[in-house]
């Protein structure tokens, strides 16, 4: 590619194998691309011209904006909706959200966000299309939430109908427990019962969910980013499998693996926080 597809000097092509070190045996290769990772050295991008870690880091500020929009939009309301369709089991409330979440789950990211857009910025001209700010100058906090809406709805969605499902059902068994028929018997109100007993034993699968999808929310934003033409790392990593730029697709493969091994470490710590009980091992 950097060459040319056809047609390539010889002289320059033995030149960047030299120094790309693709002269050199595959181990030493493999121990020198570690080495550089160890170090924070990602590789290099032919094809953008600069050092993969700062691509990645130039697009992680618009990818965590994004990421953690989505998932505090799902953690709050896909607990609410937990709790109130475990607390109203069998009620029209319950099968309502049940079926919410059941559509949310299996609807495809990439289009709810397509009609998300044909409603909210095509019809209603209530929202921005896409981009992360306005290309008529207008900058700001303000815009910058306008445009976040619909990619960061749309993101959430999935997450939030796993969390409800799961919520609900950790609910039901926290409400069955003896401690809540003790408090009952002590005539608490059962809004206590459900918020301050019941709500905080339930959390830790519910913990589970949402520091399992940290690092693939981060990263994995692909079809969203595209829709919306967010410019975050799922952007990237779009562009970078068009233009077959294998070091980019690397590093971000590193970086994203390296996210979901801090995501898990983070749950351990909430869980030690929920319950003092469980240490860590």
């Amino acid at each position: 590619m950097l060459a040319g597809q056809s047609g390539a000097d010889p002289e320059y092509l033995q030149e960047l194998r030299e120094r790309l070190d693709l002269d050199r045996p595959l181990p030493y290769q493999v121990k020198s691309y570690l080495s550089g990772v160890a170090r924070g050295d990602l590789g290099f991008s032919v094809v953008r011209g600069q050092a993969v870690s700062d691509a990645i880091l130039a697009r992680l500020g618009p990818s965590a904006l994004l990421a953690g929009a989505a998932i505090a939009l799902a953690a709050v309301l896909g607990i609410l909706l937990g709790v109130l369709a475990a607390a109203r089991r069998g009620t029209l409330a319950d099968t309502a959200i049940s079926v919410f979440s059941l559509l949310g789950y299996s609807v495809p990211v990439f289009w709810l966000g397509q009609l998300l857009v044909a409603l909210f910025a095509v019809r209603l001209h209530w929202l921005p299309a896409g981009g992360m700010r306005s290309v008529d100058g207008a900058s700001g906090t303000i815009d910058v939430a306008r445009h976040l809406v619909l990619p960061a709805g749309s993101l959430a969605m999935l997450l939030l109908a796993l969390v409800v499902r799961v919520t609900r059902a950790a609910m039901i068994d926290a409400l069955e427990q003896e401690y809540t028929t003790v408090a009952r018997a002590k005539g608490l109100p059962e809004s206590r019962i459900v918020f301050k007993h019941a709500l905080r034993n339930a959390l830790r699968p519910v913990v589970t969910v949402l520091t399992g999808y940290l690092g693939l929310v981060l990263t994995g934003a692909v079809l969203v980013e595209t829709v919306f033409v967010w410019p975050g790392l799922g952007r990237l990593l779009y562009d970078s499998v068009l233009a077959r730029d294998t070091p980019m697709l690397t590093g971000i493969l590193i970086f994203s693996a390296s996210l979901v091994v801090l995501a898990n470490l983070l749950a351990d710590v909430l869980y030690r926080a929920l319950d003092p009980r469980t240490g860590f091992r």
